[in-house]
């Protein structure tokens, strides 16, 4: 049996709620990187189902979106469909999750996946790659 080391999306929902609840926004966008960017691991070990099995809300309508539509876009970097429970709807007003200044702003809508902009969120898809 292969020893997991790395989160389950429903983990990763877990903790970015717990980071939400004290406040730090900037360690929740960390810890919901971290956890997706590790989806690859989980796909290498052929334990992926467990991995992105559908989890239970972050507490927050814009980062249940976000994470939803950030497992879509490792998924689809890794050619494998994305489950069901990642379609979301679109929020209803657009939300840049790291954005500290108008430039930034900018450059987000300019590098954001496009899973991500389906929903209405600007973030850089480097952010995805160096968590």
């Amino acid at each position: 049996m292969t020893q997991r080391w790395w989160p389950t999306v429903a983990e990763t929902a877990a903790a970015v709620a717990d980071e939400l609840a004290r406040g730090d926004v900037d360690m929740a966008l960390r810890v919901l990187l971290d956890g997706v960017n590790q989806l690859p691991d989980a796909a290498a070990a052929d334990a992926l189902d467990e991995a992105v099995a559908a989890p239970a809300t972050t507490g927050s309508d814009r980062w249940d979106t976000l994470l939803a539509a950030s497992v879509r876009y490792r998924l689809h970097a890794l050619g494998i469909s994305a489950p069901a429970w990642t379609r979301k709807e679109p929020l209803e007003t657009f939300w840049w999750p790291a954005a500290h200044s108008a430039a930034k702003e900018y450059n987000d809508m300019a590098h954001s996946p496009a899973e991500l902009v389906r929903v209405g969120i600007f973030m850089d898809e480097r952010g995805y790659s160096s968590a």
